[in-house]
């Protein structure tokens, strides 16, 4: 029997979580230089930036919920190794053909090896989940549902309850929080939430979206104001930090609403969000990310023009589109290539062992 081919629905909701990544990356690498005052462009840049973490929250949930479709191939693995060193290296070229600022001793070994140096933060944890994923896989499939419910409560709690919490310090690192969500989406898709996954809910939901949504904006604007109130300042990263729970809610909410919606299998949206992770490694890399962002969209040199929502919202889009179009060439061009080469040369080493030991038996045979 045929496998029915994926809905669409999450495969929108992935493209829009880079998006948010490329929003947040737009705010925190265009130069900015803010002086002492509040304005409505340092209000639009500082609501771009707040999306980042929920897209990267999004992005992993996306990746629990479909736990039972993973399957740990070596194929997989060697490509996504392959991927984050060949834009690496891209990058590095580039970086040398442009006489770049970040040209370094330290940027050139990051590029060489940006896995073991995490050039790439997301990818290196990215890459650590999917090594992962047959034990995570093995804990969800046979670990009961009390369980299951102590287990997230008490990860919940130490890694994003507690660091909400002003002045308190918890130790964790970001693959650990990847892990947890990682989990979460998992138990989505294995157990639900009566309350997330009925189509009825979808308004409540988008009202609690919204309410959420709301209270950051308002965390965003007490941030904006601490510039006049010193006693205001840092609050907003409670809020918004990349282990806020509100930051969580939020992105188990969004993802409920377009889990919820009956988006039939789109080739088109499908094929771009293949290319997500790929957009990742162009417009995130050391030397590319300097040559988008300052030379090519230049944010920075609009921060007192009333265009710089123009400015931003056609450089993120822009960002985006080209990204993608870069990972796709690149791909088909010289990583399918390069998986191929890598397969050809195991087959024939396979075949020359194979060989080998038939010689050997034979030699054996008539040595007797």
């Amino acid at each position: 029997m045929q496998e029915l081919k994926r809905k669409s629905n999450l495969e929108i909701l992935r493209i829009i979580s880079m998006i948010m990544i490329v929003m947040h990356h737009y705010a925190l690498y265009s130069g900015f230089l803010w002086e002492n005052e509040i304005t409505v462009n340092r209000i639009i840049v500082n609501f771009f930036e707040m999306f980042g973490k929920v897209g990267v929250v999004i992005f992993i949930l996306i990746s629990g919920y479909f736990y039972d479709k993973t399957k740990f191939k070596l194929k997989k693995f060697i490509t996504l190794i392959l991927q984050v060193w060949i834009f690496s290296i891209i990058g590095l070229i580039i970086g040398v053909i442009s006489n770049s600022d970040k040209l370094n001793i330290s940027n050139i070994i990051k590029s060489i090896f940006p896995i073991s140096f995490s050039t790439y933060w997301f990818a290196s944890c990215y890459i650590l989940i999917y090594i992962f994923s047959p034990f995570l896989k093995k804990i969800i499939n046979n670990i009961s549902k009390r369980d299951y419910k102590i287990l997230l409560t008490i990860m919940l709690l130490i890694w994003f309850v507690y660091p909400t919490i002003p002045k308190v310090e918890t130790y964790s690192n970001v693959f650990i929080s990847l892990i947890v969500i990682y989990l979460i989406g998992g138990y989505l898709k294995k157990y639900g939430i009566r309350f997330l996954d009925s189509n009825k809910n979808n308004i409540s939901i988008s009202i609690i979206i919204f309410i959420i949504f709301i209270m950051n904006i308002i965390m965003l604007s007490i941030e904006i104001l601490a510039i006049k109130i010193p006693l205001l300042q840092d609050k907003w990263m409670y809020f918004n930090g990349e282990r806020s729970i509100f930051v969580l809610i939020l992105a188990i909410l969004l993802f409920s609403v377009f889990k919820n919606l009956n988006i039939k299998n789109n080739k088109i949206i499908n094929k771009i969000a293949a290319t997500t992770f790929g957009i990742y490694l162009v417009h995130e890399n050391i030397f590319l990310k300097d040559i988008i962002w300052n030379k090519i969209v230049q944010g920075a040199k609009f921060i007192n023009s009333p265009f710089l929502i123009l400015n931003a919202i056609l450089g993120v889009l822009g960002v985006f589109i080209i990204s993608s179009i870069i990972y796709w060439v690149v791909e088909n061009a010289i990583i399918v290539n390069l998986i191929k080469i890598i397969e050809n040369i195991y087959h024939r080493t396979k075949e020359i062992k194979r060989y080998n030991e038939l010689k050997n038996k034979v030699i054996e045979f008539y040595n007797k």
